[in-house]
């Protein structure tokens, strides 16, 4: 998955418009883990 497409699911997980584009800069991996923690935090 592309790391615009991470981001535009972190955009979405956390309900917000914020510029997040300053994740571009975290590697691939790491921008996934993310993306799986917020998930999980959000799921509870």
């Amino acid at each position: 998955m592309k790391k615009q497409e991470l981001i535009k699911i972190l955009r979405k997980l956390l309900e917000t418009d914020t510029d997040l584009d300053f994740l571009l800069q975290l590697k691939g991996d790491d921008l996934r883990t993310l993306v799986a923690c917020v998930r999980g935090r959000v799921d509870q």
